[in-house]
């Protein structure tokens, strides 16, 4: 542990001659970083100013390192052990702490207000000299002799100077000064780890709200994405090692592949804590054998996510080098014609795109051309960050004509009926701090209404946007809302919008030696860098109905057969070479549609590969017609892991005489940020194709709810040094050191008897219910307080007052909210250790569904645009999507339609339905898993809009030492909801 003594501190003329026991602050030092980037650390406790009962502190922090070129670090530094004095001479300090103290100057007292004043003059630039003397009568021996252990390796000290002093800051990770050690697959062997004079801690290490240095933020954002990556991929090996059994059904013109996976051997399983997942997006080569002719087969896959159609397994592949048809030929009698599973062999190729995104993203972080961002990401001294108005072009002599600003201003303004929080929002893009607007929310608030206004509005300027989300669901929702904008509402000009699905290409399996610069996919599997299109034409009925009409492929497929686009260029093989002479890449694009849809012959011919130079044309022309649409559109909806898709930094924003696109500047939105790893979030920022022209970023997020998804393990078995930087978002760290920032306060989402648990328990009752947040239920939804009111007295027993939802009067309260409260039994899935109570999913089947179908049938309604099912684990997801899928084997007159959406809790952030039934999967108030957190607590009782019903146990304390220990939201909810009357058992 680093020696912490009392001190004083000053400028060396001006030093206070009274010790701290007189004054109303204390000054203690110590020694940060030593084995790392060491540093002298000076923290000032303001002991008289509280902030939530707790005294106000900062920090300064000046380095043994030049951690921000020549001149920056320490120099001259001398601890004369006879006076007790430590003096040096460095540049500027780095601090944390002083934001929130600038914040609360009015409450400091003079004397406070004159050590602050000091302790600021320290970041001024320039060189400073400075003197501490230690109050050595308040060292305690044990305190001295960790001091002196120190002194001895620091400058002037009797021992070994530390290696540290001297060397670039965190040379363990890298001894570059201007880069981290970041590169691909770039996990140290512990060998390597342990050769260098510096050697790597390997222990857990601090994160907290502020960096000190940009490249101390290079390094954890680096290492962090690195060690997770490199953990990520050893468990997917150690899955991988064994065979697994698969099933193939139809879907469409492809062929799935259910997988249910055998006993594999998992991360750190020794002591049985660690769970394995599969990466989100992954392609892999699946090897099986063909029962007929004892050959083995190589099919090309990707991992996709649950089918709603089909049996629930633990992961489904999508076969994207076959169609269906190949399976159910005499060619194939293995899968195709048996009902029983066989073994295959699963070759992951795991989706780096989202990694080296991140690695790429770290590396521009760092880069002297993007310094305006390094005052939001040090977080240290908001006072010296620029205000920027987003509104003025970025682009040197671009501007914006006076009628198209006088257009779209008033179009903003009208848009909507805007509430006072709304408007600060909307007149704080004029005077933004560093070019950067944090809005934060619950549920309701608004959120999304102000990035679809202020989205159009800075396109309707002219600038090209940038609109991001960390989840497919929440990108097509806003592909979905804004559509109906294009579509119903009168705009000043065209909105036109793409919606960026990741890529196949991005993931496909490769084999080694089969691709070639004019070929990259070999003629076997020619089809595969088609797959998004295809799949486009294949599905054109079910995506007019989807997110999907709005994507890259369907736009190609659109423009391809209305002639809408004319690009006459040589055409261009994957590493830039032009081929051929010049032609028309739509023309060539045309004819390739028209081979796959008119006839079998021609699609049989694409399929085994043809003329392999009329398929590399084909490819060509594809990729040059999507990089045609993705050059001359300005707005473009992506998740943060595909912000830096190969097509969209090689094509989008591009230079004005490439795809005759007037560039003002780009404006970044980032949604459900508080939800991202930080990394993610600054990904569309800084990339290089258009960092020079980022005006500004919004972000939306809300600070008490879902943090980001860390997958590392943690507690006895850690192989991440920097596992905390992946739970700290960006805005959550900024708010709490005080960056300005909005709070949207009135919602408008739930029935104001919805918001009132929610409004007490996580926001401390400062929300507002808006207009038309009491409105009857049957004013919405004609039918269903009835229907609601039939299942609980048809199916539920023993209330506190169970006679009132018996009786015609019972008012909407009473039935809004309910808790069915079912014993059942917890049962763990034998792979993948998720949870689930079964008896939860029979009652919701059999007790419930019947009637909601037959009320919003009534209604002529569609039950999946309405109700929504929330589970708290994905083995209760699959028990809900199995029930789902007998129920319309068994009923034919029964449609998708006449079905709920099954989401998890994380899935539904962002979310909303007019009914919610949540299953947390839970029966004791002391066996509650991670429904114990407040924030996953918190998104699943704030997606409903008018009806709230939670399926669980009794809720009481299994273990009898339990019984007075403070219950958890949901468990307290749940007694809230039976002395209210509202809970009902359901046998």
């Amino acid at each position: 542990m680093p020696a912490r003594v009392r001190c004083w501190t000053g400028p060396v003329a001006a030093a206070p001659k009274v010790g701290t026991d007189e004054h109303s602050y204390d000054l203690r030092l110590s020694f940060n970083k030593l084995l790392l980037a060491p540093t002298v650390y000076l923290k000032c406790t303001f002991l008289r100013v509280l902030e939530e009962g707790r005294p106000h502190t900062a920090v300064l922090e000046w380095h043994f390192n030049d951690y921000s070129g020549l001149g920056t670090g320490i120099v001259d530094y001398v601890h004369d052990h006879s006076t007790a004095v430590i003096s040096f001479t460095a540049g500027p300090a780095t601090c944390s702490g002083f934001n929130k103290l600038e914040r609360a100057k009015n409450k400091l007292c003079d004397q406070d207000n004159e050590i602050f004043s000091v302790l600021k003059s320290f970041l001024a630039h320039g060189e400073h000299a400075v003197k501490l003397k230690l109050k050595g009568i308040s060292l305690s021996l044990e305190a001295r002799e960790e001091l002196n252990k120190v002194r001895s390796r620091l400058p002037g000290g009797d021992g070994v100077l530390l290696p540290t002093i001297g060397a670039v800051e965190y040379a363990t990770f890298g001894d570059k000064s201007d880069r981290v050690h970041c590169a691909r697959d770039g996990m140290l062997s512990p060998a390597d780890m342990l050769l260098p004079i510096i050697k790597h801690t390997m222990v857990p290490l601090r994160c907290t709200n502020t960096f000190t240095t940009v490249k101390e933020a290079g390094i954890q954002l680096a290492y962090s994405a690195v060690a997770s990556e490199a953990e990520a991929r050893e468990a997917t090996k150690l899955w991988a090692q064994v065979y697994h059994s698969a099933k193939v059904f139809p879907l469409g013109n492809f062929a799935v592949l259910g997988v249910r996976f055998q006993k594999f051997e998992k991360l750190g399983s020794a002591n049985g804590e660690l769970h394995y997942r599969l990466p989100k997006e992954m392609g892999a080569s699946i090897v099986f054998k063909d029962r007929r002719s004892g050959m083995s087969v190589k099919i090309k896959t990707i991992l996709i996510g649950n089918v709603a159609e089909l049996p629930p397994h633990d992961a489904f592949f999508q076969i994207i080098s076959e169609s269906a048809e190949y399976f159910g030929s005499g060619e194939m009698v293995s899968a195709g014609r048996s009902p029983e599973y066989f073994d295959v062999k699963i070759e992951p190729v795991y989706n780096s795109a989202t990694y080296a995104s991140q690695l790429a993203t770290v590396a521009q972080l760092q880069l002297p051309e993007n310094r305006h961002w390094h005052g939001i990401l040090l977080n240290q001294v908001h006072d010296a960050i620029e205000i920027i108005d987003l509104t003025q072009p970025k682009e040197a002599e671009a501007t914006i004509a006076p009628h198209v600003r006088r257009r779209a201003d008033a179009w903003l303004k009208d848009w909507m009926t805007w509430n006072g929080e709304q408007i600060a929002v909307i007149e704080g893009i004029k005077v933004a701090k560093g070019g950067t607007i944090l809005v934060m929310g619950p549920a309701g608030t608004g959120k999304t209404l102000l990035q679809e206004a202020l989205s159009i509005y800075f396109y309707l300027l002219g600038f090209h946007v940038l609109a991001l989300a960390p989840a497919n669901s929440n990108v097509d929702h806003l592909a979905v809302q804004l559509g109906r904008i294009e579509e119903r509402e009168k705009l000043p000009s065209a909105l036109k919008f793409l919606r960026m699905y990741p890529s196949v290409r991005d993931f496909i399996p490769k084999e080694d030696g089969d691709a070639t610069e004019l070929d990259p996919i070999p003629a076997k599997h020619s089809l595969v860098q088609f797959y998004d299109l295809l799949s486009a034409i294949d599905n054109r009925e079910i995506d007019k109905h989807t997110a999907h009409k709005y994507g890259l492929a369907q736009a190609v497929l659109h423009a391809a057969e209305n002639h809408t686009h004319v690009l006459k260029r040589c055409l261009r093989s994957s590493t830039g070479n032009a081929r051929g002479d010049v032609v028309n890449a739509w023309d060539l694009l045309r004819e390739f549609i028209a081979k796959w849809t008119h006839g079998s012959t021609d699609r049989e011919s694409l399929r085994s590969g043809c003329d392999d130079q009329v398929m590399a044309q084909y490819r060509m022309a594809y990729a040059q017609c999507r990089a045609h649409l993705i050059g001359g559109n300005r707005f473009m909806l992506a998740t943060t892991g595909n912000a830096r898709a190969s097509e969209l930094v090689q094509h989008w924003y591009s230079p004005e005489q490439e795809w005759n696109v007037k560039r003002l500047g780009v404006v970044v939105f980032v949604d459900e940020a508080a939800k991202h790893v930080e990394v993610n979030v600054w990904s569309g920022v800084v990339c290089e194709q258009w960092a020079g022209g980022v005006r500004g970023v919004v972000m939306f997020g809300d600070d008490k709810q879902l943090k980001p998804t860390n997958t590392c393990s943690r507690g006895k078995i850690n192989f991440n040094a920097f596992n905390d930087r992946l739970d700290i978002p960006l805005p959550c760290r900024l708010v709490e050191e005080g960056f300005p920032h909005y709070r949207l306060l009135e919602q408008r989402r739930m029935h104001q008897v919805l918001s009132r648990f929610p409004n007490r328990e996580f926001y401390k009752g400062k929300l507002r219910d808006g207009a038309g947040t009491d409105l009857p239920l049957d004013a919405r939804l004609p039918g269903l307080s009835k229907a609601l009111k039939t299942i609980v007295a048809e199916h539920g027993s023993h209330s506190f007052d169970e006679s009132r939802l018996y009786k015609a009067e019972a008012t909407d309260a009473d039935i809004r909210l309910h808790w069915v409260e079912v014993k059942g039994d917890r049962v763990r899935h034998p792979g993948t250790k998720s949870l689930c109570v079964r008896e939860h999913v029979q009652v919701f089947f059999k007790m419930i569904l019947p009637r909601l179908i037959e009320c919003f049938r009534q209604m002529d309604k569609r039950v999946d645009e309405h109700v929504m099912i929330i589970c708290a684990y994905t083995y209760a997801l699959h028990e809900y999507l199995d029930g789902i899928r007998k129920m319309l084997r068994h009923n034919d007159h029964l449609t998708v339609a006449d079905m709920p959406q099954v989401l998890t809790v994380d899935a539904s952030q962002g979310r909303e339905a007019s009914m919610v039934v949540f299953d947390g999967s839970c029966q004791h108030s002391d066996c509650m898993g991670f429904v114990n957190d407040d924030a996953r607590c918190n998104v699943a009782i704030t997606r409903a809009k008018e009806v709230f019903w939670v399926i669980g146990g009794a809720m009481n304390a299994k273990r009898v030492e339990n019984i007075h220990r403070k219950p958890a939201t949901l468990a307290k909810y749940k007694h809230e909801l039976a002395l209210m009357g509202k809970c009902h058992r359901f046998a």
